[in-house]
């Protein structure tokens, strides 16, 4: 065989990154939709709205007229293609009321990731679980005048938006869409590419790092919720109420603020503490001009799919007139778990009676009476309810009965903002969803994360959870402490670290967080961020190990035991899961340990001998002989957890090397709901590629993640789901988030393992090369791999049917590394030329630096042939 026989017949080549084909910043255009999907009520030549340069004749712009005898108001849904993020705009030409007396129109606009969820009145929210994220998904627009409109809040990933002109009236509309507030670079200007001969795999690794798009949210990219001004106090349209961040101890107190309703009514909380919610107060303005006062327990007096809040209490307000644009004096007196008297103008207005359930420090809402804890401690906070603007202002806590000042705030200086973590997000942040749930998790990026260093490679974004998470860490007089599983985007660092707000202090959210980061420091070379924060990552597992008992396993209980399976319940006591990510973590901070600025070799070998000693006793205390498998927990022993043996596998403390289904339950498992989770598929292929099984590697691969692939679905959005139904459906219907950062598996593997591209050290001084997930049908594979060094890591490699293998790499100078030519193409070999070269050695070519390299030029070709 000749070179020529072995000439690339790869289509195409590698595109360049923006940084070197173009050094100037990304251009922020609107996102405008892709087309019309369909219209109902009266509206005219609704195409105009996909025009990215409107006309200037305002007759050739989309008309929506909604009359008084009208069967349905005008309304426009509109698909853009794939699933996209930014603050909702309107351009408006023309505007016209019906009536002389009305002084703007009403439009709503609701998005939405699935077109089913399209379809509600609230598109496919609320979503009032994190604290400063946009609660609703319907957007209300109140137009006076032609021109430029747009919500205050981002929403974070939708494929669907549905405009409605509510009131009567008539509206022409020259534009409409996004204004953008995360990147939409092209996928291949990334400073990381994948393609293969499969088309589908090829989009699958886009899939992946367009959901990284979505979810990596720069520093002050996000608005506040609230409008502070000096002289009218905070304005808040239509958000949960946000709270306090350092009140979550207050015991008996009274809470008084000023309050006036400017659209339907306001809102405000008592009593919240950390995760729990608290009881909620909702002021409605009625139609009627009449006003009730409800009482309810929850975030928000709309249910999300998970959080169903309980209305307790309601009662008509006739003791005194409450209208619009008017300041009352609100009073809520809270005295240990008796009633809660509420006073407006001095006037007592209700005596709401408590909840008579047991105690609760967690997020679980029901929608059911006697679910509702008595609340004894908590924060207060502000909101309005579902299409209520309201203003707040002078807020005042009092103790009692020493009656000492708690917190008092005249709401109307921004700095109130950082009071209930509502500012400008400081730090960039990645996100678990784009839509749902907007809030910083450490723990999601274990597998997030990795794409992220395969594709975008903004490793801020990561630093910056991280950051936050090491920030907020309350250490005992021991220096222990877990670390605090998440942030609220608009918390302000400059105050004081330990608060009261949402904290989700997990063992095994600890023990993730310390796993991305030693994902981070291999992916960065960062040893100056290891070293600042060695004290919280020694405290971590000091605290970690203060749990293992007398077997040598860590137990843990009541929200210590939590995971992001929360579907599965908490898994109290000793978890197989928890105890092999305590080995996997120590063995991990044992490698760090070593990095240049902490050099402690003593305290490296102490945790490889932890590890060890819990490696043995999980074998020992959590095998399951007569099953022939491993607990869950001590205690909960039917079922198999496709995640824990997937972990047992690649942590290599088991023989176990197979397990075909792509489920994390059987038929026959009790009490489990039927959930497909790409992130634990994504550990099961990781195993399975350990063990050497990529048949099985690729099957759970294309099952999981191909329904997500499929173009003509109205469900597509070009991004990752969070879970799945059985059926291949999205799991919870419009709850699941369709751009989930922990469900992009498929962009790291594909680079990692198809092309073959990996770290051996930190910052990438050393890698790999080493294709070992061979994939049906698929005969070569291209791609770049970003480092820390500016330029990325380019492989090319094909097979010729019957012929022979070609390999070529081309890396940054400054780096050391192995090309790998497979076992299953070696085997096969009766020549081998390296850059023309005949080669009599191994499988093994090191290039770059290094005295040993085969060539240091940092440019590699291997042929392989049969």
């Amino acid at each position: 065989m000749t070179p020529m026989d072995f000439n690339f017949t790869i289509p195409s080549r590698l595109p360049l990154p923006k940084n070197l084909r173009d050094p100037h910043y990304e251009l922020p255009q609107h996102i405008i939709p892709s087309k019309v999907h369909s219209t109902s009520g009266n509206v005219k030549i609704a195409e105009r709205v996909l025009d990215r340069v409107p006309s200037q004749n305002a007759a050739e712009h989309c008309l929506l007229v909604t009359r008084e005898n009208s069967q349905d108001p005008a309304s426009i849904i509109l698909d853009f293609g794939f699933a996209v993020a930014g603050i909702p705009f309107l351009n408006i030409s023309s505007i016209e009321l019906e009536h002389a007396q009305e002084h703007h129109l009403i439009i709503d606009l609701s998005v939405s990731e699935s077109y089913s969820g399209i379809l509600q009145p609230d598109g496919d929210g609320p979503f009032p679980f994190s604290p400063g994220a946009d609660t609703m998904r319907r957007v209300r627009i109140r137009p006076s005048c032609p021109g430029y409109y747009e919500g205050r809040n981002v929403q974070g990933s939708q494929r669907w938006m549905k405009t409605t002109l509510v009131s009567r009236g008539s509206v022409t509309l020259c534009a409409v869409g996004f204004k953008p507030t995360t990147s939409n670079l092209p996928l291949d200007e990334l400073p990381g590419f994948f393609e293969c001969s499969d088309k589908g795999l090829s989009a699958l690794w886009g899939y992946g790092a367009r959901t990284l798009q979505l979810n990596c949210i720069p520093e002050r990219s996000i608005p506040p919720p609230w409008s502070v001004s000096e002289d009218m106090g905070t304005l808040i349209n239509s958000q949960r109420c946000n709270v306090y961040a350092w009140g979550g101890n207050w015991g008996d107190y009274e809470m008084d603020v000023k309050g006036m309703i400017v659209h339907d009514g306001l809102a405000w909380t008592v009593k919240v503490a950390g995760l729990r919610a608290g009881l909620l107060f909702q002021l409605n303005l009625h139609v009627d001009e009449s006003a009730t006062l409800e009482m309810w327990y929850g975030y928000y007096n709309k249910p999300q799919f998970t959080l169903v809040p309980t209305l307790l209490a309601s009662r008509s307000i006739t003791e005194l007139k409450i209208v619009k644009h008017q300041w009352y004096s609100i009073k809520t007196v809270c005295v240990g778990e008796d009633e809660v008297l509420v006073y407006v103008d001095d006037v007592l207005v209700a005596t709401f009676q408590q909840g008579q359930g047991q105690s609760s420090t967690g997020p679980e809402l029901s929608g059911k009476a006697e679910d509702v804890p008595k609340l004894s401690k908590g924060s207060v906070g502000i909101g309005a309810g579902q299409d209520q603007v309201c203003r707040f202002k002078d807020l005042r806590v009092t103790s009692l009965p020493a009656r000492e000042n708690l917190y008092s705030s005249g709401l109307n200086n921004s700095a109130c903002l950082g009071d209930f973590s509502t500012g400008w997000n400081q730090l960039p942040f990645i996100f678990d969803g784009a839509k749902r749930d907007r809030y910083a998790w450490t723990a999601d990026i274990i597998i997030g994360g990795k794409g992220l260093y395969y594709s975008t490679a903004e490793t801020k974004y990561i630093r910056g959870n991280l950051e936050a998470s090491f920030y907020r860490t309350e250490p005992d007089e021991a220096g222990r402490s877990l670390l605090p599983g998440g942030v609220a985007p608009g918390r302000d660092f400059a105050r004081t670290p330990i608060d009261t707000g949402m904290r989700v202090m997990s063992v095994n959210y600890s023990l993730y967080t310390l796993m991305v980061l030693y994902d981070y420091w291999m992916h960065t070379g960062d040893h100056r961020f290891i070293f600042t924060h060695w004290q919280a990552i020694k405290g971590c597992l000091s605290y970690a190990e203060n749990l293992v008992n007398a077997s040598g396993l860590v137990e843990a209980h009541g929200r210590e035991a939590g995971d992001y399976d929360y579907y599965n319940g908490l898994q109290t006591g000793i978890s197989t899961k928890r105890n092999i990510l305590y080995v996997a973590t120590l063995r991990r901070c044992s490698s760090m340990a070593l990095s240049p600025l902490i050099n402690d070799h003593e305290l490296a070998q102490r945790y490889i001998s932890q590890a060890t000693r819990t490696s043995v006793a999980i074998r020992e205390v959590l095998y399951n002989r007569d099953a022939g498998r491993y607990n869950i927990t001590t205690e909960k022993v039917e079922g198999l957890q496709q995640e824990t043996h997937a972990w047992l596998i690649s942590e290599d403390l088991t023989d176990t090397t197979s397990n075909g289904a792509p489920l994390s339950f059987t038929a026959s498992t009790p009490n489990v709901p039927p959930v497909i989770s790409p992130i634990m598929s994504a550990f099961h292929i990781l195993a399975a590629l350990h063990a050497g099984c990529a048949t099985d590697a690729e099957n759970i691969l294309r099952r999981v993640w191909e329904p997500m692939c499929d173009t003509t679905s109205k469900q597509f959005t070009g991004t990752t789901w969070e879970f799945m139904n059985p059926d291949l459906t999205p799991y919870s219907g419009d709850l699941c988030s369709y751009a989930q950062l922990f469900s992009v598996g498929p962009t790291f593997v594909l680079s990692q393992y198809a092309l073959g591209v990996e770290a051996v050290e930190p910052g990438w001084k050393s890698f790999r090369v080493a294709p070992r997930l061979a994939i049906s049908g698929v005969d070569w594979a291209q791609g770049r791999v970003p480092t820390p060094e500016g330029a990325g890591i380019e492989v090319r490699w094909e097979s010729f049917e019957g012929l022979g293998w070609r390999l070529d790499c081309e890396a940054p100078l400054q780096l050391q590394g192995q090309v790998i030519v497979p076992d299953d193409v070696w085997k096969r070999k009766a020549k081998v030329t390296v850059n023309g070269r005949l080669w009599e050695h191994d499988n093994c070519i090191k290039i770059g630096v290094g005295a040993d390299a085969t060539e240091r030029s940092g440019r590699v070709s291997v042929i392989v042939a049969f």
